[in-house]
């Protein structure tokens, strides 16, 4: 389909679960596609790596299995007064991944579709022309009739476009290499300090525990000194040396957001994609990279005339599911202690909570099929702002 003028039909820029995954689906329908990476691959991404039957679903029929590093069977969640209780499943709640394993499996296959790669090239300007987009990087420039932004939370694409997300939340990761852990094969723990505004959270990752802070705050401050106070008390630090700590925002686009501009759009974290109860991306970032490839192949192919289609699915079915999320996001991080109470008095909420936390059910849904009246009782105001969103 490319003509002489242009290097490529699309450029993705970002070669994360988002970009991979976008430049692989448009190369295997034919399109001549150019990925930029500005770091060589595979590279270290600060993430807690945990991904949901949904992103599993999403990704098939792609066979991940080499690159899982942990499969999560048990739920164990922590009060704010130290009340305890644990849900464990048959099946895997979630699996885990180190990121620089999962991220270079995900663009070998965008490559062995027909992908081009350009590794250790970074992004300085995007200019938006009459036929297309102009992209200039460390190295040269390139012209295409696309532009596909999944560069993540610091995305230059979307600062380029004029599209980046205002609200931001905190997310803080730290690797802990562990001398043994057995008590950590299979199980995840959550918790949810008083004053945090979010939870904290610790699950195995292969030779690693993962251990982090997710926090709707716009700041963390002493991040470090917050993330080893929660630890020590569970003496989760026992036994572990800290290999890596890394604090990064976490976008979140709002309800009025614009998910394109021109010939350039944006994905995952680039465009605020994020869960804004759990921080969780990839998901998102996989399913927004299908929707992509799906309005960039009908604009390529004349079906569309231009990219608004995109953004108006966005705004139709992810944003109210967004924001059910960030309102449960309010609720149960304004009054943990009420409702972990809840959560240990009703089984039936906690096992779709679990479901909820591994993609099997929607905000919506669950609030509709079991949380609406513990809701109503916890928090009436909030709740009624819940209810008009579902």
């Amino acid at each position: 389909m490319t003509v002489q003028r242009y290097d490529a039909d699309v450029i993705v820029v970002g070669a994360g679960p988002a970009g991979a995954t976008a430049a692989r689906l448009l190369a295997e329908w034919g399109l001549c596609v150019l990925l930029l990476e500005r770091k060589k691959m595979p590279r270290y991404k600060p993430c807690g790596g945990a991904l949901t039957k949904r992103t599993l679903h999403l990704l098939a029929p792609l066979d991940i299995s080499p690159v899982i590093e942990a499969r999560i069977n048990t739920l164990a969640i922590q009060a704010p007064d130290g009340d305890r209780f644990t849900l464990t499943l048959p099946e895997p709640l979630i699996v885990t991944v180190m990121r620089d394993r999962f991220d270079a499996f995900l663009t070998d296959a965008a490559v062995a579709a027909g992908t081009y790669l350009r590794q250790a090239e970074t992004v300085l300007r995007c200019e938006q022309t009459s036929e297309g987009v102009i992209v200039t990087t460390t190295q040269r420039t390139y012209r295409a009739r696309l532009l596909i932004g999944a560069d993540g939370a610091n995305s230059v694409v979307a600062q380029q476009l004029g599209l980046r997300p205002q609200r931001r939340a905190v997310s803080l990761v730290s690797e802990l290499a562990p001398t043994t852990f057995p008590r950590w094969d299979g199980s995840a723990h959550l918790w949810f300090p008083s004053a945090l505004r979010g939870y904290a959270w610790c699950f195995p990752k292969g030779a690693h525990l993962s251990a982090g802070i997710y926090t709707l705050s716009s700041t963390l401050p002493q991040w470090r000194t917050w993330l080893e106070s929660y630890l020590a008390p569970l003496r989760l630090l026992d036994g572990f040396q800290r290999h890596h700590l890394h604090g990064h925002p976490v976008p979140l686009a709002d309800k009025r957001a614009a998910f394109h501009r021109g010939n350039g759009l944006l994905i995952g974290d680039a465009a605020g994609l994020a869960d804004p109860f759990t921080g969780e991306g990839i998901s998102w970032a996989v399913l927004s990279a299908q929707w992509v490839a799906e309005s960039a192949l009908r604009v390529l192919t004349g079906e569309w005339r231009d990219l608004h289609g995109y953004t108006e699915r966005l705004r139709a079915q992810v944003v109210p599911e967004r924001q059910a999320a960030l309102w449960f996001a309010r609720i149960l991080f304004a009054l943990p202690r009420l409702s972990c109470r809840w959560f240990l008095r009703h089984d039936a909420v906690l096992r779709n909570f679990a479901r909820l936390l591994s993609g099997e059910v929607t905000y919506r849904a669950l609030w509709h099929k079991v949380m609406r009246k513990g809701f109503v009782l916890l928090h009436p105001a909030s709740a009624r702002n819940l209810a008009a969103v579902g």
